[in-house]
């Protein structure tokens, strides 16, 4: 392509401007407070802010500084461990001060560039950070996952009552130095007494019916832990909303989701085709998570939302036609055994000293039926693996005179099916999660499409069940219940995987896992003191720099323009960001004409690859096409591991942009044999399609769901991995004029993007 190159690029740049609008510790610790005993405070430094919010923060003068020389020591007679550890965790094999370590050493490398060494030695110094246990015994009113924490002239000592503990600690540092960033990561001295008000902090996720790879859930315990969440929650099985059989006679071929694959043909068979998880799976899982401070509670969800098993066996469902398909028949003397041999199967694979089983939502007009078998499987638990179970609120639906054993602990999620109340004068261990306020279900009308934060940052607490009504103890619990063990954030995906995409699904939940960590760990203590405006840019800034995430997909870029390559000096970038790209398997540069210079050729096998995977919404991407005549089917424009976007597919002959598997058609069709300008550009609320650079489409997805039946707007990644595909279905003819921004454009704006080359149109 003939262009103008950086001049166009700023020429563009110019129009955009327009259009775009604390008590000292024992000297045998090592740990010191930096106020001096007995004299003035000067220049204290005020609380340094992290998420959630320091407890407690005796401000010194001055500061502590990360260099070259900064090591990790690990206090060699806590390395493997504290006496206390296994009662932090309901997991086996709790993770040990060194293994925290290694993950904090990884951290700090990613975010500062800084390679610190992990050593095991009693001595520190002045440059050093220092983990260590017993702060137990020198601050008895800790809690089990409190910690200590002193920056100061001599280093920095973070001292835990347990290992889990001073991990937390750490998190505590690691925030710091990311928002320290511009001061070459200068932590201020002080001294943080720092511990959760509530033991359970919990993310729960349905992976059931939104396939999630195994990568994108350690992205999710790495989000979690991040925030100081202890707790992860998977919901493994489930199926989309099911009406009474009379009412939806094809309820056998709906969609059902069984997450766990085993090699025993007893079970296999559940087991789901498009992602699921061996025993393999779940040990690396495990492993990764524990050293991040987590635990995992599994849930196998019976007797209802049970379509994955009723689907194989319709026996097994109950027999009448007011029931729902995905309603197992506790009455059928084959149910409770091949239940109980199911957890058989899987129970060895998980850590947890807890697993769920569900029980939500069942036939309301077998309430007996239900609480004995809720029963009958808390003993079953009990007896055969020596382990506690939970469930979901259902006491209230689920009428009957067999009182529910007080030892199960209830999630609580919705007034209809539980009162909190109640379960607390019974005897129950009540966790937090009641929809709206903690539900987060995407693409729907009932929920929170995305969480409040504002909302939850101002008026929600782990001890408030209706935030409308705070001070009605007939709907809420006092803030210092013993019963009441915390709470967290419920991810629902209600209307399957082509409702969300992954990228979608993940943004949604890390802007909603800031706030409830906040609130869970440290309550209303820092939003008494800190508005939410002035807490929320802060917390943006600390999601868009958490190491280890890649599913934010946005590249780092020194301006406006990502990518431009215009073929005149073959795949160079144009944009200032070096992001060269190479020509691959054949693709050439050839002579275009009409025009256009110099342009890309592609065959089905050739394609050129870039450095850049993918972008996430806000963003703009637009190119010239020449199809030829012969097109193979499914043809591929751009591709990544997010998605594709191609010429057309079997049953249609517009452009398709495919995500995580699913297709959303469009309504442009490239003219074989002509040069054309497409374009598709992303903001927070859709994708917008340009052809021949006239805004012509939205990207929908249309919910089929009987009590929904409405088109929603897609937020497509935009695949930039490949231009064509590297697995040999690339399109065949030629591109020209491939640009990336990093925002939202529009009409006008691709106009001029393509205007240079409006002669070449038909």
């Amino acid at each position: 392509m003939r262009r103008v190159g950086i001049t166009f690029l700023a020429a563009l740049a110019a129009v955009s401007v327009v259009s775009v609008s604390a008590n000292p510790l024992p000297s045998t610790t090592q740990l010191t407070s930096s106020q001096p005993t007995g004299t003035k405070k000067c220049h204290v430094n005020p609380t340094p802010f992290v998420i959630p919010s320091l407890q407690e923060w005796d401000g010194g003068s001055g500061n502590w500084k990360l260099n070259a020389n900064t090591r990790i020591v690990v206090d060699p007679s806590f390395a493997n461990g504290g006496a206390l550890d296994a009662d932090s965790t309901f997991m086996r094999n709790p993770s040990n001060l060194k293994q925290y370590a290694a993950s904090f050493q990884a951290d700090i490398s990613e975010v500062t560039g800084v390679n610190v060494e992990v050593v095991v030695s009693s001595t520190y110094g002045a440059n050093d950070i220092f983990l260590t246990l017993g702060a137990d015994s020198t601050d008895p009113e800790l809690n089990i996952e409190g910690y200590l924490l002193d920056i100061t002239r001599k280093g920095i000592s973070i001292q835990g009552v347990t290992s889990r503990g001073a991990f937390w600690g750490t998190r505590s540092v690691l925030q710091m130095l990311i928002l320290a960033d511009e001061r070459g990561y200068a932590l201020p001295h002080g001294h943080a007494r720092d511990f959760p008000n509530y033991s359970e902090r919990k993310f729960m996720q349905d992976i059931a019916r939104k396939p999630i790879p195994m990568s994108d859930l350690h992205e999710y315990a790495t989000l979690s832990s991040f925030y100081k969440f202890n707790t992860l929650h998977h919901h493994y099985n489930d199926n989309p909303g099911m009406q009474v059989k009379s009412l939806m006679p094809d309820w056998q071929t709906k969609y059902a989701g069984f997450r766990l694959r085993t090699e025993n043909p007893e079970y296999s068979m559940y087991a789901s085709n498009d992602t699921s998880y061996t025993k393999q799976d779940m040990r690396e899982f495990q492993d990764f998570i524990k050293a991040r401070g987590l635990d995992l509670i599994p849930e196998i969800d019976t007797p209802a939302h049970s379509l994955c098993f009723t689907k194989f066996h319709p026996n097994w469902s109950i027999q009448n036609d007011t029931a729902r398909g995905d309603w197992l028949d506790l009455g059928n003397p084959e149910v409770q055994p091949f239940l109980e041999g199911l957890w058989t199967e899987f129970i060895d694979w998980f850590d947890s000293r807890e697993v769920s089983i569900g029980a939500d939502e069942y036939d309301p007009t077998k309430g007996d039926l239900a609480r004995k078998f809720i029963n009958s499987m808390h003993d079953y638990f009990a007896t055969n693996f020596n382990r506690s179970i939970r469930m979901w609120g259902s006491d209230v639906r689920l009428q009957g005179s067999i009182e529910i054993n007080q030892n199960i602990h209830t999630d609580h999620w919705d007034w209809t099916y539980s009162s909190p109340v109640d379960l607390v004068k019974r005897g129950h261990k009540v966790s937090n999660l009641n929809a709206p306020d903690s539900y987060l279900v995407p693409r729907t009308l009932s929920y929170e499409d995305f969480i409040d934060s504002r909302k939850i940052y101002n008026m929600w607490e782990p001890w408030v069940f209706d935030i409308f009504d705070k001070t009605n103890t007939s709907r809420n619990l006092s803030p210092n219940e013993p019963l009441l063990t915390g709470g967290g954030l419920g991810n629902w995906n209600d209307f399957l995987s082509e409702s969300v995409t992954r990228v979608e699904l993940f943004d949604r939940v890390s802007r909603a896992l800031d706030v409830f960590g906040e609130k869970l760990w440290a309550g209303a203590k820092n939003s008494d003191h800190i508005s939410y405006d002035k807490w929320a840019p802060l917390a943006k800034k600390l999601r868009e720099n958490i190491p280890g995430i890649t599913l934010r997909r946005r590249p780092q870029t020194k301006g406006q323009f990502v990518m431009s390559y215009d073929f005149e000096n073959g795949v160079t970038d144009a944009s200032g960001n070096a992001y060269d790209a190479k020509l691959q398997n054949g693709a050439t540069i050839v002579e275009a004409g009409e025009g256009h210079g110099r342009a890309a050729q592609l065959t089905p096998d050739s394609y050129i690859s870039t450095p850049v995977d993918a972008i996430s919404y806000p963003y703009a991407v637009a190119m010239w096409i020449k199809p030829s005549g012969d097109q193979q089917p499914n043809a591929v424009i751009l591709e990544s591991e997010d998605g594709r976007v191609l010429i057309s597919n079997n049953t249609s002959p517009t452009v398709i942009f495919e995500q995580d598997g699913n297709q959303y058609n469009t309504q442009v069709i490239l003219p074989p044999g002509q040069w054309s300008h497409l374009a598709f550009s992303a903001d927070t609320q859709q994708t917008t399609v340009f052809f021949n650079m006239r805004r012509v489409a939205t990207v929908q997805y249309y919910n089929p769901r009987w009590d929904v039946l409405a088109n929603s707007t897609m937020l497509v990644t935009a695949p930039l991995s490949t231009i064509g595909s590297a697995k040999g279905n690339s399109m065949s003819g030629l591109v020209d004029g491939f640009v990336v921004l990093d925002r939202a454009s529009y009409g006008g704006e691709m106009a001029f993007l393509g205007k240079r080359y409006a002669d070449a149109l038909p």
